[in-house]
């Protein structure tokens, strides 16, 4: 039997793949041209909530004269993102363009301004939304919040998606409440316990300290502290004198700053955030917590062997038994002396009964009141600890505490090691 070849014109083959490229290359287009258009109705969706916003604004601010007026930044969850700088971009725009104003626009970051416009983006169920803040610079009272939707699409999620944190070598974001200066701090509400809330701020390159005014409603210790795991370093302000009244580096958990002072009701204090080491320029930089909240204030009694605050007035302590003593004012000092029976190694202390934040210091003296020995936080956290051999004889050892308002008793003990 014969076998018969069938012939397939070329063209039969040809045709339908060229049929099928068509249709995938006009779907590819049609794909194309359906991202650029929800792109640019995504874009023109957001020009017309910022003229919105825009006329709300103005509205408001017309009705004061010649005011100066900042557009600060918009975050999504603590950081910058291209949807948050094209929206202080345009709503920069906007303002200025704005006919009959009776207000001037200041570049982001300027001192000097009236008003502080700023905002948060967050997300809600089918939308993005984006929270704007009108903010009086003088008492830091907001004046005028408005929100705005933007339809949740692809577009809109793409330019939120450089949002939170960052790591490695990347640049730390600016947060929310930038810029604040000393003369521009960020108002905090106090709380009333340690589950007051918590402000996340970011120390970054190029503006490495974070302001924080505080009011408190009445009298009390106010506590304030930082979390996070970069080195903090505190300091505690009078805002009208300026005077520092205290300054802490670790006195929090791990590297964190944490500052108590008795505060009172309606005066005006400030609260300076830094990195440590920023002083020449290579303070550490990162995100970080800040909260701030009121207890009753602590008043020590004098201890039972008061008065000792000179060396004439020292009190016997016997090696092996501690004594417990209170620093019942800020600059108390206390005074004890000891007989060494039997030369040897000795231990001495000076710690808190409670923790390791009271920043106790001691000094050893011989018979005739002559320097033998000083340490400040030679133990545990804060705590004095001296260790050195001692010969047969009388010693007197000065107790002093380098708090400004010490909160917690302390022991006083001598060991033979």
């Amino acid at each position: 039997m014969k076998k018969r070849m069938i012939v397939i014109p070329v063209f039969c083959l040809v045709l339908p793949c060229l049929f099928v490229q068509g249709v995938y290359a006009q779907g590819a287009q049609d794909t194309q041209d359906a991202e650029e258009q929800d792109s640019q109705d995504s874009v023109q969706q957001m020009n017309d909530a910022v003229k919105a916003l825009a006329r709300g604004i103005n509205r408001k601010l017309v009705l004061e004269k010649d005011e100066k007026v900042t557009v600060a930044q918009f975050t999504y969850q603590g950081s910058i993102t291209p949807l948050g700088t094209y929206w202080t971009n345009q709503l920069t725009e906007e303002l200025t363009g704005m006919p009959y104003k009776s207000y001037v626009l200041l570049s982001a970051g300027q001192p000097g301004a009236d008003w502080t416009i700023s905002g948060e983006i967050v997300d809600v169920p089918g939308a993005v939304r984006i929270f704007t803040r009108l903010v009086r610079t003088s008492d830091q009272v907001i004046t005028a919040s408005f929100h705005s939707d933007l339809a949740r699409n692809e577009h809109t999620v793409t330019m939120l998606a450089s949002g939170g944190s960052r790591s490695g070598s990347s640049p730390v974001p600016i947060d929310a409440w930038e810029p604040d200066s000393w003369d521009n701090p960020v108002s905090y509400e106090i709380g009333e316990d340690q589950n007051a809330e918590l402000m996340n701020r970011t120390l970054h390159t190029g503006d490495d300290e974070d302001f924080f005014l505080l009011l408190p409603a009445e009298d009390g210790r106010l506590v304030m502290e930082t979390t996070g795991d970069i080195d903090t370093y505190m300091e505690f302000y009078d805002t009208e004198t300026r005077q520092k009244l205290a300054e802490d580096d670790d006195s929090g958990t791990r590297s964190n700053a944490r500052i108590r002072y008795n505060v009172q009701a309606g005066k005006r204090y400030i609260a300076k955030v830094r990195g440590f080491g920023s002083g020449d320029g290579n303070g550490e930089t990162g995100h970080y917590g800040f909260r701030a909240y009121l207890t009753a204030p602590v008043l020590l009694p004098p201890d039972e062997y008061e008065s000792d605050n000179d060396s004439s007035s020292a009190k016997w302590i016997e090696i092996g038994t501690p004594q417990r003593h209170t620093f019942h004012t800020g600059d108390d000092v206390d005074w004890v002396k000891f007989q060494v029976t039997q030369g040897g190694n000795y231990t001495i202390r000076a710690r808190g009964v409670n923790t390791t934040r009271l920043d106790t210091y001691i000094e050893l003296f011989d018979s005739n009141l002559n320097s033998i020995d000083e340490d400040d936080d030679g133990g545990e956290g804060y705590d004095a600890r001296l260790s050195l051999r001692l010969e047969s004889g009388l010693y007197y050892l000065k107790v002093t505490c380098l708090d400004d308002e010490p909160d917690e008793a302390y022991t006083i003990s001598i060991e033979a090691e």
